[in-house]
């Protein structure tokens, strides 16, 4: 009999955190209602967004970290995350760790403190992982590899069993340098000889390399990559003379001589021997900068990490001195996302794995090589505990381990839990101080919006303050063509999501002073460095940032559901397709996370009905994963959880996915469960305690049909896309009738496209992809309407030049009278090359499991992991708890409660303005209107309070955001007015207007425009081509009695920001929507009123015009620029209509 699971380490880790945490978190932010507003309209440098400070290899120099870093002051970032790399920009002078470049980053280090920054490290070269050239082999990421030889007795075998050869690193041989491949070439131990008889058959495991930890794929961008691996509790069976009898394994490894050399005496019959050794995976520190390239440290071995620790980041903490106060310089040591791949074998792997599962691992082996031992169930069992085993190893002694090496200097851990991760990613994330996350830029990158719900989901449950995010990452073809105002509305996301800490993907370290726009790091990243043509106004967005990141760093998230995720490892948190909604997963009325079954074992009680974490967070639903295998002690906690008032709603788990105390464990889990759900059939609600579990019927119900079955792959007909189109956008429409007083049960979307989609049903956006080997699933209910509804898909071809492009498609309604109706994507759509051009049928390419695409065997309509957002809203109804959060509008938003103090950010996600009431689940207070841009606060004296919420009227413009504040009581007297303002246009300025640029980037330094007009369409070729800043200047009057109202300025269309003046006094900056200030009162005079806009475009205009000059011609230096002669220029400057507005309302 096998003993229980008990690894103390990472058993004690959970509630050791929640010590430490009530121990070490500063005060709350909870002050005085006054100091709440200063602090609103004057954030903290804390909650100032960073930056990605990165340098390329050796490219760096003293001036230009000093300018960086006041650059970075100056315009509002609190601070930087330094990083240098290799991504093929040309070397610099300055070799890593070398004498020079250790001073020059003590300088960096010296800087940011006098200036008040904080920096970041990263935890080894490059942007991932703890490599680097001290790394040895034996302390090196490792794999257990075997060599096959048969025998067949009786007869005596006396000779050479091959040694096993390492296996291909993940990233291909072309990573080793000569050196790092004789490494990997050369080092190997022996670790096992093992003999079976030979099985009748060849039965093998499926995908036993991933289940054995060989390889894992990166979720974030390759296609198809599972989310997370589990142990059924009834895999299909194996016929016992295919398998290899555990009882049967000979143990010959004390037959093996030095030199690979093994006598044994053959008993009767036909024999495998298996040659079992550790070699090095290959894994590297890449992209590091080439002197830092070396092997990746092993993430089991507690001494490995410590060597690692010691030649690297105590090196450099010695060199420089940092850290050398509370706050400010180094503060802090980064873990980016996990690229450094599987392991699973190290040199005490074996003793690890029989102290924490309670048996050896020895007759199980062959498992790795994808034989089947004893039996189908059991083996997979024993890959679960493998892969527990890995995933403990690397908490504790890799990420655990690192970061109290760093707590003894006073350093925070920073942590991008994901990718290729052999872990379960909330569980790893769980050892950060800051959790952290990714979104690329919005057309230029991955969806890696699942990173955004683990890591919030990190924080709300690990009690963590901060979660940062890796912000707007990008891919070739972003090109400078990002700027404040493109991005407000994909940040609002962010912030919806949870985030609080920007770390915008990049800063790029500019050398020089003198040359723009200067260094680049390739084709990658968004362009947020000194050398911007706006970077002088960034302030005004970072400041509008800071005020949005301290608001929602007040108290607590508010939230009512939690998903517990699966466990075992690899595991990503994926919240239901259907608790998501619009292009943008954004969130719906009852909000949610995810969390790790180590968090709730260790950090969860009862209170009140509410499932509580030590820091306050609570949810009033737990919902279960859709597995039929759970661990005794985690089933224990639910029951207890459940017994003290929690209400919990799935399904009865089965069995144990584990080998651990195998078979006792099933019975154990047999007996919890029926404690919960009852001996016999589940009933839907069921009283336990003082608890409740709800049933999660669907859980137990076959996987339905494929939903695509009968739809077709379609495009646009232009020649054969099934072999090539050309790489652009085409739009697709189809329109479809549902009857009148016919209700809606539910409706789903499943939908994908070769290579990207984005969906509006009846106008409202509901969703997109952007692999198609994923099926994304879109609840489409909310947008249907009785009469025609309409479909339309704008879908992209990536890549640079022609290549394969498709859309497939169908929604699936399901109407409450029992009958259903499906549109599935075929010839009946409508296609064209524009949103308004000419339709033509759409071509048919073919069936589902067709080629190019041949998705036969894609799983993407199997039932989600966790019950459907509808099913989860109408139990929490009936627990007697409303949505948070409910508006007709196209609004996103998050909640958060600071003590008595609620608080709503709400975003319009249209590009249009919209008037919309929203409900909030907040009663007996006066709503306020907290505006980030403004820093302003106010009143809002429309609203009606009763049933449980309080309805506001809100009337935001394209991409508007604010805060809905609770904080006082309503007053008797109310006050009156309307929420927002109705304004009128009193005057247009037409005046000719007055313009300077600057001659350095070839404008003329003063012409005059008779009327507003794109830079970029004028016959000047230095104004054509112009890329920087230039003023405009112009003078009106103004009627007396109109300038006594409140009166604002608007400018209409900027490209692509602007900074004004008006009478000598200076009225900020305006980078977004409504583009327009407010004219403080007295300000306007009857006559000569002198306004000045000064408005920066982009870079692209310039590059394109030094594109076809001769290189000593050229005004632009930059080691990246994609254009030519011909790329379409970008529409610049102050378009206008430049109007003085005023409200006649208030």
């Amino acid at each position: 009999m096998m003993k229980r699971h008990a690894s103390g380490a990472m058993r004690a880790f959970f509630p050791c955190m929640t010590v430490c945490m009530l121990l070490a978190c500063p005060p709350g932010l909870a002050g005085t209602a006054d100091s709440m507003a200063e602090e609103f309209a004057t954030p903290p440098d804390t909650a100032r967004p960073w930056v990605y400070w990165f340098f390329m290899d050796g490219n760096l120099s003293r001036e230009g970290m000093t300018a960086d870093l006041e650059a970075m002051k100056a315009a509002g970032i609190g601070g930087a995350l330094y990083m240098e790399v290799d991504v093929g920009v040309k070397r610099g002078p300055v070799e890593f760790m070398g004498a020079e470049w250790q001073e020059l980053l003590g300088h960096a280090f010296s800087e940011a403190d006098r200036l008040g920054l904080q920096m970041a490290l990263a935890a080894g070269p490059g942007w991932c992982g703890t490599g680097g050239p001290w790394v040895k082999p034996e302390q090196s990421m490792q794999h257990l590899v075997a060599s096959e030889t048969a025998a067949e007795g009786p007869a005596k075998f006396d000779a050479m069993l091959p040694r096993p050869k390492p296996r291909t690193p993940y990233f291909g041989e072309g990573t080793l340098t000569p050196e790092l491949r004789k490494m990997w070439e050369e080092f190997y131990v022996d670790v096992a000889v093992l003999a079976f008889p030979t099985p009748a058959g060849d039965a093998r495991i499926a995908d036993v390399d991933e289940k054995a930890l060989y390889r894992r794929d990166p979720y974030s961008s390759m296609p198809g990559v599972k989310p997370f691996l589990t142990a059924p509790a009834d895999p299909i069976p194996v016929a016992a003379d295919q398998c290899v009898a555990s009882d049967g394994v000979v143990d010959l490894t004390d037959r093996l001589f030095p030199d690979g050399r093994l006598v044994w005496e053959v008993p009767a019959g036909n024999w495998t021997i298996l040659r079992f050794g550790r070699t090095v995976t290959g894994q590297t520190s890449r992209p590091a900068p080439i002197p830092g390239l070396g092997l990746e440290s092993d993430k089991f071995d507690p001494a490995a990490i410590d060597a690692h620790f010691e030649a690297y980041i105590e090196t450099l903490l010695a060199t420089t001195g940092a850290p050398k106060r509370p706050g400010r310089g180094l503060t802090t040591l980064h873990f980016d996302s996990w690229e450094m791949g599987a392991q699973n074998w190290s040199k005490d792997f074996a003793g690890e794995f029989s102290r924490r599962c309670g048996y050896d691992p020895g007759r199980f082996l062959p498992t790795l090589t994808g034989r089947v031992v004893d039996s189908a169930g059991v083996s997979e069992r024993f890959l679960w505990d493998l892969r527990q085993t890995a995933q403990e190893l690397v908490v504790e002694n890799h990420m655990l381990r690192f970061k109290e090496l760093g707590r003894k200097h006073g350093l925070e851990l920073s942590v991008e839990p994901y990718d290729l991760n052999p872990c379960s990613d909330l569980t790893l994330g769980g050892v950060a101080d800051v959790p952290m996350c990714e979104f690329w830029s919005r057309g230029f990158g991955f969806s890696t919006e699942f990173s955004c719900f683990e890591a919030t989901s990190i924080a709300h449950t690990m009690g963590r303050p901060i979660v940062g995010a890796e912000a707007f990452t990008a891919a070739p073809g972003e090109d400078w063509r990002q700027h404040p105002g493109s991005m407000k509305a994909q940040g609002d996301w962010a912030l919806c999501a949870g985030i609080n800490r920007f770390v915008f993907h990049r800063y790029q370290a500019q050398p020089w002073l003198d040359r723009f726009p200067g260094m680049t790091m390739g084709p990658y990243g968004v362009h947020w460095e000194r050398t911007q043509t706006w970077w002088g106004m960034a302030d005004a967005y970072h400041l509008y940032l800071s005020r949005c990141q301290h608001m929602l760093r007040r108290g607590l998230f508010v939230a009512d559901i939690l998903y517990l995720s699966p466990e075992g490892a690899p595991n990503v948190f994926r919240p239901p397709s259907s608790a998501l909604q619009s292009q943008l997963p954004d969130r719906r009325g009852y909000n949610f996370d995810g969390c790790a079954p180590e968090a709730l074992i260790g950090r969860a009680s009862v209170k009140d009905g509410r499932i509580v974490f030590s820091d306050g967070m609570s949810y009033r639903l737990l919902v279960l994963p859709r597995f039929d295998t759970m661990t005794p002690r985690l089933l224990e906690k639910i029951s207890s959880l459940v017994n003290d008032g929690a209400a919990v709603v799935g399904a009865p788990p089965r069995k144990s996915p584990s080998l651990v105390d195998y078979p006792n464990c099933d019975e154990e889990v047999r007996q919890l469960a029926a404690g919960l759900w009852g001996e016999k059939d589940p009933v839907p609600r069921r009283t336990v305690g003082r608890g409740v579990v709800l049933l999660d019927a669907a859980a137990s119900q076959p996987a339905g049909e494929n939903p695509l079955a009968e739809a077709l792959w379609i495009w646009f007909p232009e020649g054969n896309p099934i072999v090539a189109a050309p790489p652009e956008k085409r739009h697709f429409h189809k329109e479809f009738e549902i009857g009148a007083g016919r209700a809606v049960q539910s409706a789903r979307v499943y939908m994908t496209a070769d290579n990207n989609f984005e969906l509006l049903v009846n106008g409202q956006a509901v969703g997109g992809g952007g692999n198609f080997h994923v099926v994304q699933v879109m609840d489409a209910a909310p947008a249907l309407k009785p009469g025609t509804n309409t479909l339309d898909v704008v879908a992209g071809n990536g890549d640079d030049s022609p290549n394969p492009a498709g859309l497939i498609g169908a929604l699936v309604v399901r109407f409450e009278d029992g009958g259903t109706m499906t549109v599935n994507t075929d010839s009946q759509w409508a296609s064209s090359l524009t949103k308004d051009g000419a339709a033509t049928a759409a071509m048919e390419l073919g069936p589902f499991d067709g080629a190019p695409w041949n998705l036969k065997g894609l799983a993407a309509w199997q039932r989600d992991l966790y019950p459907a957002y509808d099913t989860t809203a109408q139990m929490l109804a009936q627990l007697g708890v409303r949505p948070d959060f409910e508006t007709d509008g196209d609004m996103r938003h998050i909640h958060r409660r600071d003590g008595e103090t609620d608080l709503y950010f709400v975003a319009n996600r249209a590009d249009a303005t919209q008037t919309t009431e929203c409900r909030f689940r907040v009663t007996g207070r006066q709503p306020e209107w907290w505006d980030p841009v403004t820093g302003a606060t106010r009143d809002l004296p429309e609203f009606t309070d009763g049933g449980g919420f309080t309805a506001v009227p809100l009337r935001l413009e394209p991409f508007e955001s604010g805060f809905v504040v609770f904080r006082k009581p309503v007053e008797t007297k109310a006050p009156t007015g309307r929420n927002f303002p109705e304004l009128r246009a009193a005057a247009t300025l037409s005046a000719p207007w007055e313009l300077s640029f600057d001659p350095k980037w070839g404008g003329p330094e003063k012409v005059v425009f008779d009327s507003l007009e794109d830079w970029s369409k004028r016959p000047e070729p230095g104004i054509r081509h112009y890329s920087g800043r230039a003023v405009y200047r112009t003078t009106f009057d103004f009627a007396p009695d109109t300038a006594k109202k409140r009166c604002f300025l608007s400018l209409g269309t900027v490209k692509n920001l602007a900074a004004v003046s008006l009478n000598g006094v200076d009225l900020g900056v305006v980078w977004c929507d409504p583009w327009r200030v407010e004219i403080p009162a007295g300000l306007l005079r009857e006559k000569d009123n002198r306004l000045e806009i000064t408005v920066a475009n982009l870079w692209i205009n310039r590059l394109i015009g030094d594109s076809g000059l001769k290189r000593d011609k050229r005004m632009t230096w930059t080691t990246h620029n994609p254009f030519k002669p011909d790329s379409p220029l970008q529409e610049s400057g102050l378009l206008g209509p430049v109007t003085i507005m005023t409200d006649d309302t208030n």
